[in-house]
C-alpha cells in the first residue's frame, strides 16, 4: 500500500483536508517570498524567445496541453527551448516527441510556465533564481470550475500575466485579479487517425462502437463515467449484439474502481476496456476508429478529446455546459442538456460550494440512439463537427492571439 492510500485508509477526510490546507498555506508564504526577492523583469538582458517550462514528456491531458503548445511556438516561428520539469504523483514520462528542444539552461526572456496552480507553489519555490530574474512571467493554467479557488490566488503575484486556452477558464481568473488573462487557444492540426486499426485495439469490426475515456489520476466525478454509462444502458438493452461500448481508463494500477466498474456491468454484453497506457497516435487512432464519442463531463476547461474527435468526423454526444461551448453547438454535435448542481463537499481540488453540470441521462440516451439509427444525421454531424474545428482551432486565430499577447514584449 502506497502511504497516500494508506493516509486516506488511517485519517479522517477532514483531517487530511486541514493537513493539506496547512501543507498549502506554507508553501503560499514560502512562493511569496521568494517571489518578492525576484529581480524584475529586464528586456534587454535575454534574447526575445519563449522558455517553455513544464512537463512535456507525461501521458497526460496536460502533457498534451503542453505538446500543442510547443508546435503552436515552432510553426510561429518564435523561439523556443523546452524546461523539463517532471509532475509529481507517479505519472509515466515516456512521450519523447519534443525531446530535442529540452535544454538544461533558459535560453530567452519570457517564460511560459505549463505548471497548474495545485502544484505552483511547491514546484516554484525550487525553481532556481537564475531561471526567473530578470524574465517576463506568463502562466499557462487549466481549471474546470467558474470560480478560481482562492487557496491558488497568491500564485499570481509570481506571475506578470496569465494565458489559458478558453475563455472559460479566463474568465474565472479575471474574477480574481487585475492582471492581464488571455485566451490562447489551442491549435489541432489534421489527424487522419489511421494508423492503427481495430484489430489492434482487440475491438470487433462489424460492432457500432461508442468510446468513453478518462483518467483515475483525474477526478472521475467531474468526468462522470457513471452518467455516460447510464445514458448508454439507456439507450441499449443487454443482449443487443451490433453495438458496443470502449471504456478507456488511464492510470488503472492500484486503483479499485475499475474492479468495481467492471461489476456493476457484468450483465452487459460487448464492453471493450482498454486501460494500457497508449501512445499519442494510439489515442488519435482509438478516438477514430470509434464511431461516437460519449462525455457528460460535468465541467471542462477546454476538453481536448472532443475536440480531437470532432477533427476525425467522430460524432460527439457532450454535456452543454463549460468550455466545450465555445467550440460546439447544436449544429456540430448532440449537446445534452443539465441541471447546475452545487458541491456539498469538497471533491479532488473542487471545493464545497462549487457547482458543476449533472447531464440529463435520458436526454443523452436519445442522442446515442439517433446517431446509431439515422445515417444521415450521423454524417451530417460528423462533417459539420469537423469543420467547427477547423475553423475555430486555426492556425490562423492562434497566431492572432499570440502576436497581440508577445507584441513589445
Amino acid at each position: 500500500m502506497g502511504i497516500k492510500a494508506w493516509i486516506k485508509k488511517v485519517l479522517p477526510d477532514d483531517t487530511i483536508v486541514q493537513m493539506k490546507s496547512l501543507l498549502e498555506r506554507r508553501n503560499n508564504k514560502r512562493m511569496c517570498q521568494k517571489a518578492a526577492d525576484i529581480r524584475p523583469y529586464d528586456r534587454e538582458k535575454y534574447p526575445f524567445g519563449i522558455n517553455l517550462i513544464g512537463d512535456i514528456k507525461a501521458e497526460t491531458g496536460l502533457g498534451q496541453s503542453m505538446r500543442i503548445l510547443a508546435g503552436i511556438l515552432e510553426q510561429a516561428g518564435i523561439p523556443f527551448c523546452i524546461i523539463q520539469i517532471d509532475s509529481p504523483g507517479g505519472l509515466a514520462h515516456s512521450d519523447r516527441q519534443w525531446e530535442h528542444r529540452i535544454s538544461e539552461t533558459a535560453s530567452y526572456g519570457i517564460n511560459l510556465i505549463h505548471i497548474n496552480p495545485n502544484i505552483w507553489a511547491e514546484t516554484y519555490v525550487r525553481f532556481p533564481e537564475s531561471l526567473l530574474d530578470g524574465r517576463y512571467q506568463i502562466a499557462y493554467w487549466l481549471w474546470e470550475l467558474e470560480e478560481f479557488p482562492k487557496e491558488w490566488v497568491p500564485c499570481i503575484r509570481t506571475v506578470h500575466e496569465i494565458w489559458a486556452p478558453s475563455e472559460f477558464i479566463c474568465e474565472s481568473i479575471r474574477a480574481v485579479t487585475d492582471k492581464p488573462v488571455a485566451a490562447i487557444p489551442y491549435r489541432l492540426e489534421e489527424m487522419d487517425g489511421a494508423a492503427y486499426q481495430r484489430q489492434h485495439f482487440g475491438l470487433p469490426e462489424e460492432k457500432f462502437l461508442y468510446l468513453m475515456m478518462y483518467d483515475f489520476k483525474s477526478v472521475s466525478e467531474r468526468k462522470n463515467p457513471k452518467g455516460a454509462l447510464e445514458a448508454y444502458k439507456k439507450a441499449f438493452p443487454q443482449e443487443q449484439e451490433d453495438v458496443g461500448l470502449i471504456i478507456k481508463v488511464n492510470h488503472v494500477k492500484g486503483s479499485q474502481e475499475l474492479q468495481l466498474l467492471k461489476k456493476e456491468l457484468q450483465a452487459y454484453k460487448n464492453l471493450y476496456f482498454i486501460t494500457d497506457n497508449l501512445s499519442r497516435s494510439e489515442v488519435e487512432s482509438l478516438i477514430a476508429q470509434a464511431d461516437v464519442l460519449i462525455s457528460l463531463h460535468r465541467s471542462e476547461g477546454f476538453g481536448l478529446p472532443m475536440a480531437e474527435a470532432m477533427m476525425m468526423e467522430t460524432p460527439i454526444v457532450c454535456t452543454n455546459w463549460s468550455a466545450t461551448t465555445e467550440f460546439m453547438d447544436s449544429t456540430c454535435a448532440c449537446l445534452v442538456d443539465y441541471q447546475l448542481v452545487t458541491l456539498e463537499k469538497r471533491i479532488g481540488p473542487y471545493p464545497k460550494g462549487s457547482r458543476w453540470a449533472d447531464a440529463d441521462t435520458d436526454q443523452a440516451a436519445l442522442w446515442i440512439r439517433k446517431l446509431y439509427e439515422e445515417k444521415t444525421f450521423y454524417a451530417q454531424m460528423a462533417a459539420a463537427g469537423k469543420k467547427k474545428i477547423q475553423e475555430y482551432l486555426s492556425f490562423d486565430r492562434v497566431r492572432t492571439a499570440l502576436q497581440e499577447r508577445l507584441d513589445n514584449r
